[in-house]
């Protein structure tokens, strides 16, 4: 019996998540719920649920619109298969089908798995070979690879100082939330502008944001959470994996007339210190391949994604 998702039993679903995906892919069903329908790009009309007879989920699928309504860079022209579990993959195909003819009637023309607005996913999971292998029968491509990195805080040092001039911070008022809108408007519009003061609404706490500050003018920061927060996004929604004293960091970002000098350095390292004043202990950064650029503060790589979409023919 097909469901839509108005009458989701969220529990359900994400018992039916943690049976299929890995352990370090392990959410709750607050969460699932988040990132799904409580998302203002959730596409009711392509989420489906598949339970049989005595009300047991067989599949699910989760889909989103481009974010292009959110913030400037996305395609219009394409969907996001943001979710997806079964216990019988010709389920799922069925569902993912359905979705299929009605992007094409809509004149959509290319799905991506995962990269959408409120992500669990930014790309296909390596470590789940069930999700790799039915995106590949479905006929999606790979057009790149991403990864997440940890490590443990409670032997955190800097590998070196942080330039001197600046303060390290995190922000603590209205005037600092108008220095940072400043900022990401001028360096980083768009997703990491949106993301970013998305979070500082939602926990009401400006101190989610670390600064790098040149007297009054934010030129660095960087997106920081931890267990005291109430929306984990990014990286963090892996929590569940990390610990109960778990830390996320990301995205983090400097102006461009300053790059080059070690500020990317020093921030990344004064905002986890930070952290780790807060019992901050496994970190996360996601979405990201910079390997050698996190590695210098000691983060190893956790997971792997591989970018995959797929072209809708006509």
């Amino acid at each position: 019996m097909r469901q839509t998702f108005r009458s989701a039993d969220f529990d359900a679903l994400a018992d039916l998540w943690n049976e299929f995906h890995p352990a370090e892919f392990r959410i709750t069903p607050a969460l699932l719920e988040q990132n799904t329908v409580q998302s203002p790009v959730f596409d009711w009309g392509l989420s489906q649920i598949e339970v049989d007879d005595a009300g047991q989920v067989l599949a699910f699928v989760s889909f989103k619109r481009s974010a292009a309504s959110l913030y400037k860079g996305p395609s219009l022209d394409q969907a996001h298969l943001s979710a997806l579990a079964y216990r019988d993959p010709r389920v799922a195909v069925d569902l993912v089908a359905d979705a299929k003819n009605i992007l094409r009637n809509r004149g959509v023309n290319k799905i991506v798995f995962g990269e959408d607005s409120r992500h669990f996913w930014p790309g296909c999971p390596m470590q789940c070979g069930s999700i790799c292998g039915f995106l590949m029968v479905e006929g999606f491509t790979e057009t790149g690879h991403v990864f997440d990195l940890e490590r443990d805080l409670g032997d955190y040092r800097m590998p070196t100082p942080a330039p001197d001039g600046f303060e390290y911070r995190p922000l603590a008022s209205e005037d600092d939330i108008v220095a940072l809108r400043v900022f990401l408007e001028s360096e980083f519009p768009g997703r990491w502008q949106y993301d970013t003061m998305e979070k500082l609404r939602a926990e009401e706490d400006s101190s989610c944001v670390f600064g790098a500050f040149l007297n009054s003018k934010i030129v660095g920061f960087a997106l920081i959470q931890h267990a005291g927060h109430r929306v984990p996004i990014g990286g963090a929604v892996w929590s569940e994996s990390l610990g109960d004293q778990w830390g996320a960091l990301g995205p983090i970002g400097v102006a461009k007339e300053y790059r080059g000098a070690g500020l990317g350095h020093g921030t990344l390292g004064k905002a986890l210190e930070h952290l780790k004043s807060l019992s901050v202990r496994k970190c996360i950064i996601d979405w990201t391949t910079l390997e050698d650029f996190y590695g210098r503060h000691g983060f190893q790589i956790a997971r792997r994604y591989k970018n995959c979409s797929l072209r809708l023919a006509d």
